[in-house]
Order: C-alpha cells, then sequence, then structure tokens
C-alpha cells in the first residue's frame, strides 16, 4: 500500500505514513508524536546518506534520537518487523526527492538548529522499562554510559580507560564494588542471533500480542546465547575514590549489546574464587535498553566557540 501512495512532500508522506499501524494492536494516540518524530529521524538519515548533509556531530545527535524513540515504540509494543519495514519505506521516499528537493533542505535546516542547542547538553538519562542508562559526555567522567544494579551497586558501561583523550575511547566495562568479593571469571552471556535471530523478550513473547505483558527481565536460555570473557582487571576508584575492580572486555562486545533488541536483557556472571565458601555465580540482570542512543549521545563533539572579541 505504501509502495502504491502518490510521492508528497516529505513533511506531508511522514504525516502519512505515521498515521499507519506500526503494531498488531491499534496505535495509542499517546504515541502519535512518537511516531511522527521516529519516521521523521528515519527519512532525514537516510536522505543524509545518499546526500552528506550532516557534521559527524550532527549525524551523532540524530542517531541518538533515532534509536531513541525506536526504543519507545517497541517498549510500548509496536512490532518490530513492522517499524522496520516502515522507516525502509519512508527512507526510500525521502531518498528518490533527490538531494536538492526543498523539503529535504528543509528538514536538514531544522536539523542543524536543533544541534547547536543539544550540543550544550552534557548529561542525559535515557530511562527504559528496567533500568537508566547515564550518559555523560565530560571527559573528566569515566563512565561515559552506565547501568547500575540497585542490589548490588556493580555497574555495566562504556567507560573511559586510563588516559582517554578522545570521545570514542571507550570500552565496554564492569566495575565491581569493594563489599562485592573478587571473582575468579566476569563474563557477559548475549543471545547469539546464530542460534536465535528472533529477540528473546521471555515466554510471555511468543504469545499473541493481546496476551503480552511487559514481565520481568529475562536472559536468553543458555542454549541460545554466547558468553563474552572480560579480558582484563585494573584496580580503580569510583568518583568519590572509594576502591573498585574494573574488568574490560574486548572492543567488539559493545557491537553485539547494540545489536540487541532494547527490550532484551544482558546476563552478567560473576564465577566465584575457589577458594570461596559459596561457589554459587552471582547473575545480574542489565536491560539493553537505549544504549545505541546513549552511545551515539556521547560521541557527540563538545561545542565550540568564537574568542572573545579584543
Amino acid at each position: 500500500m505504501v509502495r502504491a501512495m502518490r510521492r508528497p512532500p516529505l513533511r506531508a508522506a511522514l504525516l502519512t505514513l505515521a498515521a499507519l499501524a506500526l503494531s498488531g494492536a491499534p496505535a495509542r494516540a499517546d504515541n502519535t508524536g512518537v511516531e511522527r518524530t521516529f519516521l521523521e529521524r528515519a527519512a532525514i538519515s537516510a536522505a543524509d546518506r545518499a546526500c552528506d548533509l550532516f557534521s559527524d556531530g550532527e549525524r551523532h545527535a540524530l542517531a541518538s534520537g533515532l534509536y531513541q524513540t525506536e526504543g519507545e515504540l517497541l517498549r510500548a509494543g509496536y512490532d518490530s518487523a513492522k517499524v522496520g519495514r516502515l522507516a525502509a519505506e519512508v527512507g526510500a521516499h525521502a531518498r528518490s526527492l533527490g538531494c536538492e528537493h526543498p523539503s529535504v533542505r528543509d528538514v536538514a535546516a531544522t536539523v542543524r538548529d536543533s544541534y547547536g542547542q543539544f550540543q550544550k547538553i552534557g548529561y542525559l538519562e535515557y530511562p527504559a522499562a528496567h533500568g537508566v542508562w547515564a550518559a555523560s559526555r565530560s571527559l573528566y567522567d569515566r563512565w561515559a554510559v552506565s547501568q547500575t544494579d540497585a542490589a548490588s551497586g556493580v555497574m555495566l558501561g562504556l567507560r573511559r580507560p586510563v588516559g582517554a583523550s578522545t570521545a570514542d575511547d571507550l570500552r565496554l566495562a564492569v566495575a565491581l564494588p569493594a563489599g562485592v568479593p573478587a571473582p575468579s571469571a566476569v563474563q557477559i552471556f548475549v543471545r547469539d542471533p546464530r542460534r536465535l535471530a528472533e529477540p528473546w523478550l521471555g515466554p510471555s513473547h511468543t504469545l499473541k500480542p493481546a496476551a503480552r505483558k511487559l514481565s520481568a527481565l529475562a536472559p536468553a536460555p543458555r542454549s541460545m546465547a554466547r558468553p563474552e570473557w572480560a579480558s582484563d582487571v585494573v584496580r580503580e576508584t569510583d568518583s568519590a575514590g572509594a576502591a573498585i575492580r574494573v574488568f574490560y572486555f574486548p572492543a567488539a562486545v559493545i557491537a553485539r549489546l547494540e545489536a540487541l533488541d532494547p527490550r532484551e536483557a544482558i546476563q552478567l556472571e560473576l564465577t566465584p574464587s575457589p577458594r570461596a565458601a559459596d561457589k554459587t555465580p552471582v547473575r545480574i540482570l542489565f536491560e539493553t535498553g537505549d544504549l545505541r542512543a546513549a552511545h551515539h549521545f556521547v560521541l557527540i563533539p563538545g561545542p565550540t566557540y568564537a574568542p572573545p572579541k579584543k
């Protein structure tokens, strides 16, 4: 149906497409604005790939907003495959208009104007259903992106290693506070798309859409997951000067986490020391949430200011 539509100006097309059903259930009125914003960002992102409209910083800001609105739609119960298909449709339409089309230029100008203000924001929180990613663009903050387990104080996220001097010098890390016994090994279990192509959202996800509920986080079955092992450990201090152990993972693990559905769980497993009296592994769940959005946010370069006039 979308392909048969007459091709109106970009903004009019977005308003038309936003009115279509993106999920198995009817869209609620309170999501209409999120739908429209997501489609606009998907369209202008596609136009940028074809026309090179934006700077790297503007692209990071646009990607952050795109992934955040996508996560909002998925958490509201929208069908992920349908969201992807409609984003592809609106992107193809935006590219077909051509790089010099007035609508494309107008939307690009709006993005640039908004970026000027957004670039000044140094800290944001990205809440999801079960957790919050805190994102800081300050190079003085060792955690660029972090989520904290309330029960244990264990943190997972993107950390700036000692000596980091650029925004993209980030490593996936787990930090254990002093009260957590030193483990002999630290692993993260992530759904393996070669074994399970669809996102694992728990047994309730196999039910019809009307019967689904937003349940507790559910890790993918071990038979469908692949572990990633921490490659090294460093003794560091937290923002208050307290001692912590930081376990760093290989760089490729970041892409694996960001390829997950925002509603999926990341399972951290701490293997106790052989000398520990209790040898039961400690397992902690973190929500994937809007990790991609937070990551793009912290990659935005800081604003530049003209030197003061003499």
